[in-house]
């Protein structure tokens, strides 16, 4: 026979993470410094998981010049396995201002300056950008199972707290829709509000504490 939960006996705790994401917004000057960047220029941040997303990657790659164009920094995580191409297509840019990466380490900082970020919609990408505030437009990877990053970024979405573009759709869609949310402060401001909302800062201590209740 199925364990049955009574609704009113299950606590979301949300996901760990790292404590120091955190305190990502006392890492600004650091992470600046860290990733080369001026101060008064926008800055989106590319995260697409440690090895790095090809859809994404493709995506910015093909708009890489509409970025220089606009004046946009660019802190971007490649992952390995594209990080020659990327650094091949900057270099045929010949601009100081896309920054390609094949893993980033000091992600406290990376969020730091970012005004806006494209990522996959993990469970953990998602619970750090809840913590850290930071207006997101998600690309959930189609082939996760149950299609469940779709489901983690829609839960974003219909809280007005992210943008979501389809991986099908990225190559058309996700440039122009970072570079209009790049020319808008006011929609930045309302997903940062928005999102943080739905953090959950204290996921470690009250999972802790579950764990703890059960061995009792």
């Amino acid at each position: 026979m199925d364990a049955f939960f009574p609704a009113d006996k299950i606590k979301l705790t949300g996901n760990p993470v790292r404590s120091d994401i955190q305190f990502a917004d006392q890492q600004v000057e650091a992470g600046q410094k860290l990733f080369g960047l001026e101060a008064n220029r926008p800055t989106l941040l590319i995260i697409g998981g440690s090895q790095g997303a090809r859809t994404i990657n493709e995506s910015i790659e093909a708009g890489l010049a509409r970025f220089v164009e606009a004046g946009v920094q660019v802190v971007w995580q490649t992952g390995p396995a594209f990080i020659e191409r990327a650094r091949t297509a900057v270099a045929t840019l010949r601009s100081p201002l896309i920054k390609p990466y094949d893993f980033i380490y000091d992600m406290d900082k990376a969020y730091a300056v970012a005004d806006a970020v494209v990522s996959r919609a993990g469970a953990l990408s998602v619970s750090e950008l809840c913590l850290v505030g930071r207006p997101a437009i998600l690309v959930p990877f189609p082939a996760a199972a149950e299609d469940h990053q779709t489901k983690n970024a829609m839960s974003l979405v219909e809280h007005n707290a992210a943008l979501l573009v389809n991986d099908q759709n990225a190559r058309t869609e996700l440039v122009t829709t970072v570079l209009n949310l790049l020319n808008n402060p006011t929609q930045r401001q309302q997903l940062s509000t928005e999102i943080k909302t739905l953090a959950k800062p204290n996921a470690a201590r009250d999972i802790a504490n579950e764990v703890i209740k059960l061995t009792k």
